[in-house]
């Protein structure tokens, strides 16, 4: 049995943050000649006999090589030294071959070996053998003067709120800069963890750059120059950008080791530059407000998504600032029905879109440090509520709030619109005997209801200022099509039913079935579907049958043509599939004795521009004898 040599190494960057020399080897040598000095060595603090070798060095001494093992990802080793040790038991000498260092961002470079130190192992004897086991950790200084070598630069921090108790800080962005006299190089960005710990990676390229590089880079200002990065911080919460740090606050000529304790004592969102507007609809399919409406049909107009009329609630997607011109900022919507979609609005034919049309909408938060460790950062989200008007408006006007640590919504929902509110709810009655699916239905009772068209556009101002009112965006006309369909047919006269509320009339039944009383007639040698799928924009109507079949038979139902709106309607047989031209009739005679269920599914083209309707079916089922 062999003497196994385990243990542990890594590297110091600061006293609460060390990484494993992952990436290394660890080596073990014999010492040649024990005298004096090597008891003295021995007894040397690690620290202390820390030493670069040169090319001769680890020449001369590979002939006294015991062993060597590679370093894993957490830092462990471990070794079995036979032979050569049993015969020598004595002091070793251990050093470390480096190939990279931990999360190292440059290049790889030549290999580096240096002594740790010479021990005296102290043996134990366990059930996996002799064993000795060493755990150490580098000494910051020595450890980052390697890193240096491999152009590894490392920034760790920790984030609190100094303003209680030093409670750590989770979840904010914390964004290393440095300060150049031409442009300020961002080195990098990590998320503070639990404990409020940050990590930052960079190497040199990172912050040597000049208006000559790539040819040239070199730390600016020039000669003399700093070989170091300046370097400050910047904070984001949810990606909004929290005032922290200038670059007046940099830490100058920093080294490859940065050990940082930031403080912040409350949360301040910076401005930003991007200027108020409305731009997108739907925060999930952001229709472009402009170019992805189409002017002939007020429709959705984009490759893969074309098309579409918009429905119900709708996020309205922009950016709201706190302040325009330097005071308080307050914005509202407004509306313009035009008679085709290709009508230019005219300018005094807007009306504003008022607090009843508004459900409520969260149009930014206001985060805080709490002081609780367990929930050390609170975000409460600002609601606009058109339930309660006077608490978020100013009449149609809603003002964005002032306090510093309001984050206004960007590029997000700045106002949900109900636009029910705008065209009103057509509900049509669709009662009529069964036996009248797959005929029209349109009349002066149930008349063509067609797609309307609404412009829509934002307006902002400073805090009841008339006269600094602007536009921030106006949108095409958009189709807007709210209907639903009442007392529809369903089941045919199989088992009748009466459903409402339906975004689209779907209904089903089988001519031979329909003069019955019960709808229980059974099916011998004929079969005809009469099926009927209304809504101005159905994207697809479909049969299909469920049953089983015979070997080798394969039939169906051929693809239904889309008829002009608001209706597609008709009667279709059994055909063998796959279709052929002229289409082959199933004898309906041929199939086995038992139920059937066909299957009607219709598809509409209608957006929130956050989601679509599932497909509207309806299905009758039969007997064949």
């Amino acid at each position: 049995m062999g003497f196994i040599l385990k243990g542990n190494l890594t590297g110091e960057i600061c006293k609460d943050c060390k990484e494993p020399l992952f990436g290394s080897i660890v080596r073990f040598y014999r010492v040649e000649n024990l005298d004096i000095d090597v008891v003295t060595q021995v007894s040397a603090n690690p620290k202390d006999t820390l030493q670069i070798l040169g090319e001769k060095q680890i020449k001369a001494k590979s002939k006294l090589l015991l062993a060597e093992a590679e370093i894993d990802e957490i830092g462990n080793y471990e070794i079995e030294l036979k032979g050569k040790y049993a015969e020598y038991d004595g002091p070793i000498m251990i050093d470390i071959v480096t190939k990279r260092v931990y999360n190292q961002k440059s290049k790889d470079r030549d290999s580096i070996q240096f002594t740790l130190t010479t021990l005296q192992p102290r043996w134990r004897q366990t059930e996996q053998g002799i064993v000795f086991y060493w755990k150490h950790c580098i000494n910051s200084r020595f450890w980052c003067r390697i890193r240096e070598l491999f152009d590894a630069w490392v920034i760790c921090g920790v984030l609190l709120d100094c303003k209680n108790d030093n409670i750590p800080i989770p979840g904010v962005k914390v964004i290393a800069m440095d300060d150049d006299w031409i442009h300020d190089d961002e080195l990098g960005s990590d998320t503070t963890n639990s404990n409020g710990h940050f990590r930052i990676d960079y190497s040199s390229k990172d912050f040597k750059q000049t208006f000559l590089s790539p040819l040239i880079n070199i730390e600016t200002p020039f000669p003399p120059f700093n070989s170091g990065p300046d370097v400050y911080f910047k904070l984001e919460y949810n990606g909004s950008s929290i005032e922290f740090e200038k670059p007046s606050d940099k830490r100058n000529n920093v080294g490859p080791c940065l050990c940082v304790r930031l403080c912040l004592e409350d949360i301040v969102i910076t401005e930003i530059p991007i200027p108020a507007s409305f731009t997108n609809i739907g925060l999930t399919r952001r229709i472009k407000i402009q170019d992805e409406i189409n002017t002939a049909n007020g429709k959705t107009l984009r490759a893969g998504f074309n098309e579409y009329a918009f429905y119900n609630t709708i996020n309205l997607i922009g950016t709201i600032t706190q302040k325009l011109n330097g005071n308080q900022m307050e914005y509202m919507f407004e509306y313009q029905e035009v008679g085709a979609p290709n009508n230019i609005p005219v300018s005094g034919g807007w009306l504003p879109v008022t607090p009843d049309m508004i459900p409520p909408t969260t149009i930014g938060n206001h985060i805080t440090l709490t002081g609780d460790p367990s929930n050390p950062v609170l975000k409460t989200p600002y609601i606009t509520d058109g339930i309660a008007p006077d608490i978020n408006f100013n009449g149609n006007w809603i003002p964005v709030p002032e306090e510093s640590n309001f984050e206004p919504h960007q590029d997000t929902t700045i106002l949900k619109l109900n636009t029910v509110s705008l065209t009103n709810l057509t509900s049509l009655n669709m009662a009529s005997p069964t036996s009248d699916i797959g005929t029209a239905t349109v009349s002066a009772g149930r008349p063509h209801t067609r797609n309307r068209y609404f412009a829509i556009r934002m307006k902002q101002r400073e805090l009841n200022n008339i006269a600094t009112e602007v536009i921030a965006g106006t949108s095409k006309p958009i189709a807007i099509f709210n209907v639903e369909y009442n007392n529809v047919n369903k089941h045919g006269n199989w088992a009748p039913d009466i459903k409402n509320n339906q975004r689209a009339s779907v209904s089903v039944n089988i001519d031979e079935i329909v003069s019955a009383t019960t709808g229980c007639n059974k099916i011998t040698n004929a079969l005809h579907v009469k099926y009927h799928a209304r809504n101005e924009n159905l994207s697809s109507v479909s049969l299909s049958i469920t049953g089983p079949k015979k070997p080798g038979q394969n039939f169906g139902f051929a693809a239904i043509p889309l008829m002009l709106a608001p209706e597609t309607y008709g009667s279709a047989q059994l055909i063998n599939l796959p279709e052929s031209n002229p289409i082959s009739l199933f004898d309906v005679n041929d199939l086995l004795p038992c139920a059937y269920t066909v299957h009607l599914s219709a598809k509409v083209k209608l957006t929130t521009g956050d989601g679509e309707p599932g497909p509207i079916q309806d299905f009758i089922s039969f007997c064949k004898v």
